[in-house]
């Protein structure tokens, strides 16, 4: 497996910043917000507050993932951040539960701009997990909602569409940004995973004390009496392979798929759902090509 700080450092050594065009907006208004979230997402929307930001997901009954988004509150609204694919029905299945409560939610993509920043951390040490809360600083008009510090920075700035925008940088880099291994999914993925399949419980995306909301069932059983060993890893290969296709071990058992891939220089990086632990399997091959795992930057959960 190969080291994630030595990935990192073969490629990041400046600043990086660009926009985010495939980021849309929620916006919940209403005395009602925070109750009414509270029973439909994973994170605990209690912990949410003007210094802090949450990573959560909206699940169907049956606990899989319809959208899941990072989480901001900016003066009387809170603000979901994801795939902007995935705003339209997202909106259609919030609204179904929000007749019920004192509350707005409405599409805001065009009233914000997101821009992300990666940069060379301080930090050297991996955590076990990510915490629940992610830090927020707030200068003038723009909230810097930091998603990662270890092996390198990722912070993105949230600010009203009509201000200034970052200068941008080094934009070849962001497919970096996978290295977090915290991955926002797409309309194409919606309903079909579940939460612990990508590692939210290891990345402050679940709570497992914060009460009922949809879902909650299912991926509390996952939690403490599945047997699924499904998770997120990291992959990396050079050269154009068909990321449609399964991937195999050296016997050509299936041991999982591509989720989303991006290219920097000669090097593609991936994550990858697994079906196996990575103990289970000893080389990983993908278009007939055997591909590389790259250490994730906290711990490698089991399921299990």
């Amino acid at each position: 497996m190969l080291a994630l700080s030595d990935f990192v450092s073969k490629h990041l050594s400046a600043t990086a910043t660009y926009p985010k065009h495939d980021i849309g907006v929620i916006s919940i208004t209403g005395t009602d917000a925070k109750k009414f979230l509270q029973g439909q997402t994973t994170c605990d929307i209690n912990k949410l507050s003007a210094e802090v930001g949450l990573y959560g997901a909206i699940c169907s009954n049956k606990g899989r993932i319809i959208c899941n988004f990072f989480m901001l509150q900016k003066d009387n609204s809170i603000l979901m951040l994801m795939s902007q694919d995935l705003i339209a029905s997202s909106l259609a299945h919030l609204k179904k539960y929000a007749v019920f409560f004192k509350t707005d939610l409405t599409d805001a993509t065009n009233a914000f701009q997101i821009t992300e920043t990666l940069s060379v951390s301080h930090e050297s040490t991996k955590t076990d997990q990510f915490a629940e809360q992610l830090p927020i600083a707030i200068d003038m008009d723009s909230i810097q909602l930091q998603l990662l510090s270890y092996p390198f920075n990722i912070y993105w700035h949230v600010t009203q569409a009509n201000q200034t925008e970052h200068q941008e940088s080094n934009p070849t880099l962001s497919g970096l940004s996978l290295l977090a291994a915290r991955p926002l999914i797409q309309l194409e993925q919606s309903e079909n995973l579940l939460p612990q399949w990508i590692n939210m419980q290891t990345t402050g995306g679940i709570s497992f004390t914060k009460g009922c909301y949809t879902g909650q069932e299912i991926v509390a059983r996952m939690q403490y009496r599945g047997k699924s060993k499904k998770q997120l890893a990291l992959a990396t290969w050079q050269g154009d392979l068909d990321t449609q296709q399964t991937l195999l071990d050296s016997e050509g058992k299936n041991l999982g798929q591509v989720l989303s891939v991006e290219q920097i220089g000669e090097d593609h990086i991936a994550q990858i759902i697994l079906n196996q632990d990575i103990t289970d399997f000893s080389a990983l091959f993908l278009d007939g090509t055997e591909i590389h795992l790259i250490e994730l930057p906290y711990q490698q959960p089991f399921a299990d």
